[in-house]
């Protein structure tokens, strides 16, 4: 008989050897047996799995995080490292985990759950859908010695001090859905597991700049990575309290720009790489579908959704979800200057969405306008339109954390 449930520490060791299985990576368990279990390492209360005895069959991840929606702070699980032995491949064990996992993310206060898919298809299943992308691009680093360095730069150093780039970090997320607030987890651990690599040993360094004045106002993160021979500048992590924190740090790239023939960078859609330098030609971008999200909570969802500016009125939504059945419905929201109230209601709905058509709405990861051009079947709108284009409109994305 197959159990579903939560770990417990002494399942962890089967769930690292699995993902050694199905991820294709090396890992000598025999050494790390003899020591201590590394403070920063994730609880095992965080992992699902589906046993049968005290065997592991398949493992998912469930992170805790607070992500950034539409000005506030949220409850976010982030879903990651799920796999299935090979010999219990077919067996639904992975469903069998979601669904058992959703209605109690629901009940918990989860208003979203967020994961980077293998397969788009199998997540839509869930509820998934594509709610953040990223934009790779590419760019000769001499073409960015137009942006002169000033200010101040600092190397951040395993065991430094974290508040200032804690600082800048806030200030960049505060307005960017999916943005995740490092500081949710205790003991300062996100930003430890941040600046935990020391930078001489692993070519990953961290600079915080600072403007003529000594304020914070960005920082960058970038891996000295070597391709056919070439030095690559590859930007892990970028963030910026305003347009001269941006332009400040790449004063940094500026003063490198002798040691690397390109900046790489995974950076938001909201950007336009194309303002970076004079010359565009030389910028290589391609859009890639990043993460899926999918609502827990749709009440809360639209109760805390950004309202039309200057504008009064009200909407009615039916929703069908076939894996958390306490959010299928329909909702009458009623906005205006104070904020959102959203009630049941048995009258006609004038839109009809399913969760992953919702889930894009509703972060803002693509407008109502934008979304009736989907192939996709699982959005019908009946009628106030105008109404409803005004309430589902593009907001800048970006989910700041890989899992």
């Amino acid at each position: 008989m197959v159990e579903i449930r939560r770990l417990e520490t002494d399942d962890l060791p089967q769930l690292q050897r699995m993902h050694v299985i199905v991820f294709n990576f090396r890992r000598d368990f025999s050494k790390e047996e003899e020591n201590e279990p590394d403070p920063l390492d994730h609880p095992a209360h965080w992992a699902w799995g589906a046993f049968e005895g005290k065997k592991l069959l398949a493992g998912i991840w469930e992170i805790e995080f607070l992500m950034r929606f539409d000005g506030h702070d949220v409850k976010m699980s982030g879903i990651g490292g799920v796999g299935t032995l090979p010999e219990a491949r077919k067996g639904g064990y992975v469903r069998r985990i979601f669904e058992k996992m959703l209605p109690e993310a629901y009940e918990k206060g989860v208003l979203f759950s967020s994961l980077a898919p293998f397969s788009h298809d199998f997540y839509r299943k869930f509820g998934y859908e594509i709610c953040c992308a990223r934009n790779n691009i590419s760019i000769p680093a001499n073409c960015l010695s137009i942006i002169k360095p000033y200010g101040q730069f600092i190397l951040v150093h395993p065991g430094d001090d974290t508040s200032l780039l804690a600082e800048v970090h806030s200030e960049y997320i505060k307005n960017i859905n999916h943005g995740v607030n490092r500081d949710y987890w205790s003991d300062n651990r996100a930003w430890k597991n941040f600046t935990r690599q020391d930078p001489y040993a692993s070519g990953s360094f961290i600079y915080l700049w600072k403007d003529e004045t000594g304020k914070p106002k960005s920082y960058i993160k970038y891996q000295d990575k070597t391709e056919e021979g070439e030095h690559q500048m590859s930007i892990s992590e970028f963030a910026f309290s305003d347009i001269k924190g941006m332009y400040g740090a790449f004063g940094l790239v500026s003063g490198l720009s002798a040691q690397f023939e390109n900046l790489k960078w995974a950076m938001p859609v909201f950007i336009d790489p194309f303002d970076f330098i004079g010359d565009a030609w030389s910028v290589e971008q391609k859009i890639k579908p990043k993460d899926m999200t999918r609502i827990i909570n749709i009440k809360t969802a639209l109760e805390l959704m950004r309202s039309p500016p200057d504008c009064e009125g009200q909407y009615i939504i039916e929703v069908n979800d076939e894996n958390i059945t306490a959010n299928s419905g329909k909702y009458l929201v009623q906005f205006g200057s104070r904020g959102s109230k959203v009630s049941s209601t048995s009258k006609n709905a004038d839109i009809q969405c399913d969760i992953p058509a919702l889930s894009q709405l509703v972060t803002g990861y693509r407008s109502l306008e934008n979304a009736l051009y989907s192939r996709q079947k699982g959005l019908t709108v009946n009628g106030n339109l105008e109404i409803l284009k005004r309430v589902f409109t593009e907001r800048p994305q970006h989910l700041t954390e890989y899992f």
